[in-house]
């Protein structure tokens, strides 16, 4: 069988995040080794205004719907170029549905990856993310996924933080690392079992650092090495048992032409591989 080719999919424009990017290929490679090739993907260089974080953008419900769309392009682009999974490497599963219903190869998604494991890791997790606003969404996300009965909640970091402090220098990363640990406790005490690391640039910064330890007897999880075992894990899955996601409700494929004219319609740009990271 072919290898394993996975397009990671960031919601992060990766021109402006360098440290990330750089540790994301390197834990790639140390998590998949000669399994897969993960190829690091962000969204279109300039998608976020200058010096603006993009948690700070996709708070806006419009904002995120609209980047969205590039996370569609992205899987149809990623099918088109030989690549055998898709995994986006965002908490909230941004375009994950969409981009299920428009290819054939598996599309795996970081929050949905790593509340399913955790489901057989413990029984109750819990997530650590970086503001309230992570926390009251991801929160609304796992009831919509009916995993509410296993999920001991969200804690932000305190005081909150976004995706730029976590690239800062090494008083900063000290100061994070003291704010995770504390959240950690908390998250322990109000019932968790298992700890999420809810963002993938926080969970890179821990990996950075060391710090994906668990906390006593409750593991913390490497979330975006469970995204890339989870989607080599879909692959194995189709090429063994032929199993793929159902066409019946809500992953339904539009036809080709209907993809063309929609795309047209809306005025979206011609698909190519634009996207920042790796070529």
């Amino acid at each position: 069988m072919a290898p394993i080719r996975i397009w990671h999919q960031s919601f992060t424009d990766l021109t402006v995040m360098p440290i990330y990017r750089k540790t994301l290929s390197e834990h790639a490679q140390a998590v998949m080794g000669s399994e897969a090739e993960v190829r690091v993907h962000g969204l279109r260089p300039g998608t976020y205004a200058e010096a603006c974080a993009p948690i700070a953008a996709i708070r806006h419900r419009w904002v995120a719907a609209v980047q969205e769309l590039q996370v569609a392009d992205a899987a149809l682009v990623a099918e088109r170029e030989g690549f055998h999974a898709m995994a986006i490497g965002c908490f909230f599963d941004p375009g994950l549905r969409e981009a299920r219903s428009l290819v054939e190869i598996p599309v795996v998604s970081l929050g949905e990856s790593c509340a399913l494991a955790a489901c057989s890791l413990g029984r109750r997790f819990g997530m650590i993310t970086l503001c309230a606003d992570q926390s009251a969404d991801y929160s609304d996300m796992i009831h919509a996924y009916g995993l509410e009965r296993r999920f001991a909640g969200a804690l932000a970091l305190d005081p909150a933080i976004d995706e730029f402090a976590l690239e800062a220098g090494e008083d900063t990363a000290r100061s994070i690392e003291v704010r995770f640990d504390e959240a950690c406790a908390r998250m322990v005490a109000q019932g968790a079992d298992i700890i999420i690391p809810a963002d993938g640039v926080l969970n890179e910064f821990l990996v950075r650092r060391g710090r994906l330890k668990a906390h006593g007897n409750v593991p913390v999880m490497d979330s975006l090495g469970v995204l890339f075992q989870h989607a080599a894990f879909m692959v194995r899955i189709a090429r063994t048992t032929g199993a793929g996601a159902s066409r019946l409700q809500m992953y339904t494929r539009p036809p080709a032409d209907m993809i063309a004219h929609v795309r047209h319609a809306a005025g979206l740009r011609p698909l190519r591989h634009d996207f920042s990271g790796d070529r």
